[in-house]
């Protein structure tokens, strides 16, 4: 049994009813919310015609990425979602089992349910419906990445770093990172199916992409988040290798990115790692200057002590 398992002659407190109930309701919730996402993503990316990517082609924007880089990706959360439903279904450690009715709980079934209803609002064309249900989503597993900081990851139990922190980190960071953005150039109608307009919403771009990425780097190496940062590049490239083209069906229409665009992502890819290892270098710091004043105040200490000693001594002397 995944739920609490009693002896035969052991009493389970109220608490750990609850505890146990909470867990069975996650064990029943989230695997539903991961099938029906994936179901919706891959019947909406190949079953519809024009599907997701066919929309992503026909209604390209500065921000689109690279179609079969993203793929990859989405592939990889999702296997990474069905390790997250074994582990919740076959959870022994007291810990873990903390660490998903705490850390993550049903918000995340929520967010899959959200993520299925921005795929059919995508591939209906209803970009604006699509673009509020991804600032939802955003704003929800955001507080999920905020309660995991309570759960953090550790190489004691590497199993929660990959199935439980990969995946709640990777989700939120394509849908902060690249989702909303480029949803949202979609719905505001900023495409770029010729010269001019990409020159005319290039700084839009620029402002929308340094935006979330100087977020995120900064937030990263605050909290030393590795995987986060390792999302954040990949994202970057997902951009940098794309090339949007005015006409879908001619390859020789595909726009090279502005300037401005470019140096940007450059910047940003250069500002993750260094933003990492500027917060690990200041968390080394000071745990080392944390070290000398223990170690100090035991070296007080220890004088205060000798010299009650000799007092004593002559004292009684």
């Amino acid at each position: 049994m995944s739920s609490y398992d009693a002896a035969p002659d052991e009493i389970i407190t109220p608490s750990q009813f609850r505890e146990s109930m909470k867990l069975v309701r996650l064990q029943i919730a989230i695997p539903i919310s991961v099938l029906v996402a994936m179901g919706a993503n891959i019947v909406c990316a190949l079953a519809i015609k024009p599907g997701l990517s066919g929309i992503n082609a026909l209604f390209p924007t500065l921000l689109s990425p690279n179609a079969t880089m993203v793929g990859i990706y989405w592939a990889l959360l999702y296997l990474l979602q069905v390790g997250f439903c074994l582990v919740l279904l076959l959870v022994r450690k007291d810990v873990t089992k903390e660490t998903l009715i705490h850390g993550v709980g049903l918000r995340f079934a929520i967010s899959n349910w959200l993520q299925a209803t921005w795929a059919v609002f995508f591939t209906l064309q209803f970009f604006w419906g699509a673009e509020v249900v991804l600032i939802i989503n955003v704003i929800l597993l955001l507080s999920i990445h905020l309660t995991l900081l309570y759960y953090p990851v550790t190489l004691k139990r590497p199993i929660d770093a990959i199935f439980i922190h990969a995946p709640m980190t990777m989700f939120l960071a394509i849908l902060f990172e690249l989702d909303w953005m480029h949803n949202g150039f979609v719905a505001l109608g900023w495409f770029i199916k010729e010269e001019t307009a990409r020159e005319k919403y290039t700084w839009q771009a620029v402002g929308a992409v340094a935006a979330v990425n100087v977020i995120a780097a900064i937030w990263a190496g605050v909290k030393r988040l590795y995987l986060l940062t390792t999302a954040s590049v990949y994202l970057l490239f997902t951009l940098l290798f794309s090339s949007p083209r005015s006409n879908p069906t001619l390859p020789t229409t595909a726009l090279p990115k502005p300037t401005p665009l470019l140096v940007t992502l450059i910047i940003c890819l250069v500002l993750h790692p260094i933003a990492l290892v500027a917060g690990v270098a200041w968390q080394r710091t000071r745990e080392r200057e944390g070290r000398i004043r223990l170690e100090e105040e035991v070296e007080r200490a220890e004088e205060i002590e000798r010299e009650a000693d000799r007092e004593a001594r002559i004292r009684g002397e």
